[in-house]
């Protein structure tokens, strides 16, 4: 009897360790392909949101390299424009300065001619800040629908129409509009300006009193909303 009962104790614990055993191995046995899947899509979701934060910044931040760019250029653009017409020079007691439009892919942008002490010089005999014939023009990229804004410079001894309406180098790029408003001694204003006198009239010799620039650059984000600047330069009164 008591072997029989030593045998069946030492079954019993021999079953409740086993059964231990068991209850270990269930309870390490890891993670359910439910849990798996589970733990997957959150990650999933979290990378996600990290990835559009992380897009939106970048786009955000290269707009404003773009946009940064652009006003340096349409910066650079009006002060030239700005020191140039603010030299304007006489040349045999009269002033030189015509502007008219001219038409491009059914689009129409302003151009300017004057006589200026403005010449930029880049050969190594120039001489900065002497007269020279200087004109704005836009051209129709090559290749391209887009529009650049140039600037000729040509200098001489006197005002030659013939010599500033080739050449030149591009101030600006990406151009939706290019319009230039006159106003004379008595404030009127117009949108043409000839000094010529085959032109005749009462602008023949004179400057107008006060040039308004208005530049408009393309925005590629929105064609809709162009980068808009202006500007009004006075011009020398007295020949």
């Amino acid at each position: 009897m008591t072997g029989r009962r030593m045998k069946n104790i030492t079954n019993s614990g021999e079953f409740c360790s086993a059964t231990q055993q068991m209850s270990v191995f269930q309870q390490s046995r890891g993670f359910t392909l439910v849990e798996i899947l589970i733990a997957i899509f959150i990650l999933s979701l979290v990378m996600a949101t990290v990835y559009v934060s992380y897009s939106g910044i970048l786009k955000t931040s290269h707009q404003l390299e773009e946009e940064g760019a652009i006003y340096q250029m349409a910066r650079i653009t009006m002060d030239r424009m700005i020191k140039d017409l603010s030299s304007l020079q006489s040349s045999s007691g009269s002033f030189d300065l015509r502007a008219g439009k001219n038409k491009l892919s059914n689009r129409e942008f302003h151009t300017l001619a004057f006589w200026s002490a403005s010449h930029l010089a880049f050969g190594e005999n120039e001489h900065e800040e002497r007269p020279a014939a200087i004109s704005y023009y836009v051209r129709q990229d090559e290749g391209s629908e887009s529009f650049s804004l140039w600037r000729a410079d040509v200098s001489g001894a006197k005002p030659d129409k013939e010599k500033n309406t080739e050449g030149g180098f591009i101030i600006c790029k990406n151009i939706d509009t290019f319009r230039l408003t006159f106003y004379d001694s008595e404030g009127r204003e117009t949108d043409s300006w000839d000094t010529s006198p085959a032109a005749g009239g009462d602008q023949t010799g004179k400057a107008p009193a006060v040039v308004k620039i208005e530049l408009f650059l393309v925005n590629l984000n929105d064609r809709e909303k162009p980068y808009k600047f202006m500007t009004k330069v006075v011009l020398p009164a007295e020949k």
